[in-house]
C-alpha cells in the first residue's frame, strides 16, 4: 500500500509539472507592489508561473513594447483601452483598481495639512516639487498639468525619472506621484493624498491580448486579480479595488 501511495504521488506530481504553464504579462508601473504579491500567490495556488515580459514600466514604454513583444495579458490605464482595443481579444478587458496621487516629503520633512484643495495649494506655494518625467509617464503628465492650473503659479516643478526615489537625493521639497509608488518607499514620508477635488486618479484594468498563446490561463489570471480575496492585497499596496463607484 505504501509503495502504491508513493507511486501515485509521483505520478500526480509529474502530471502537475506537465500541466504547469508560463504566462507572459506586461504592466504599467503604477499598479505597485500589490501585483507582485498577487502574482506570487496565484503561481503558488495554480502551479503556473508568470513572466513579466518587461519590468513594470511607464505607459509609453509598455505601449511600445506591445508592438514588438508577445504577451498573454496586459495591464493598462482604462483611459487607454479604447485606443488599444485591437490589441485585445474581444470581451476580455476587466477593470481592476484605482490609484490616487499622494504628496511625499523627505523623512523629517514638513507635514502640512492638505485635506482641501485650498490647503494643498497653500502648502505647495513657493515650493520645489518633483513629478515623474512627463515625456514618458502618464502620472507625470497629469501631475504637471495640475500644477500648471490656477493656484499653483509659484510652484517650481521638475520632471524626473523615478521622482519618488529621487526626492531624497534632490533639493526639492516634495514629490507628487501615484500612491503605490510612495507607500512602499522607506526613504519617503507620505504627507497625504492629493485632495479628490483636484481630480488626480487613474483607473486601470487588464485584458487578454489578441495574440495570447495562453488565452484561457490569462483570463483566469485576470479573474484572480479582480477577485474579492485580491482586494486586500491591492489595498495594502495603495490601490483601491474594485474601482470605487462615483
Amino acid at each position: 500500500m505504501k509503495r502504491l501511495f508513493l507511486a501515485f504521488t509521483l505520478v500526480a506530481g509529474m502530471a502537475n509539472t506537465a500541466s504547469a504553464a508560463e504566462l507572459k504579462v506586461m504592466t504599467v508601473g503604477l499598479v505597485g507592489s500589490g501585483l507582485r504579491t498577487l502574482t506570487a500567490n496565484w503561481s503558488q495556488k495554480t502551479g503556473n508561473s508568470v513572466k513579466l515580459v518587461i519590468p513594470p514600466s511607464a505607459l509609453d514604454q509598455v505601449l511600445e513594447a506591445m508592438k514588438t513583444q508577445d504577451a498573454d495579458a496586459v495591464l493598462l490605464p482604462m483611459s487607454e483601452m479604447p485606443s488599444q482595443a485591437a490589441q485585445f481579444a474581444p470581451g476580455t478587458i476587466r477593470p481592476i483598481g484605482r490609484v490616487v496621487f499622494g504628496l511625499g516629503a523627505k523623512p523629517g520633512g514638513p507635514s502640512p495639512a492638505i485635506a482641501t484643495a485650498a490647503a494643498f495649494k497653500a502648502a505647495l506655494a513657493g515650493k520645489r516639487v518633483l513629478v515623474n518625467d512627463p515625456a514618458t509617464s502618464l502620472n507625470g503628465r497629469m501631475a504637471k498639468a495640475m500644477l500648471e492650473s490656477p493656484g499653483f503659479e509659484t510652484v517650481k516643478v521638475r520632471g524626473i525619472y523615478s521622482a519618488a526615489a529621487e526626492l531624497v537625493r534632490s533639493d526639492a521639497d516634495y514629490v507628487i506621484t501615484v500612491l503605490p509608488e510612495e507607500v512602499t518607499l522607506s526613504s519617503l514620508k507620505l504627507v497625504g493624498e492629493v485632495p479628490p477635488a483636484l481630480g488626480l486618479k487613474i483607473d486601470f484594468g487588464g485584458g487578454v491580448t489578441a495574440k495570447a498563446s495562453q488565452p484561457e490561463l490569462a483570463a483566469q489570471f485576470l479573474a484572480y486579480l479582480t477577485s474579492p480575496q485580491a482586494a486586500a492585497v491591492w489595498k495594502a499596496g495603495g490601490v483601491a479595488a474594485p474601482i470605487p463607484l462615483p
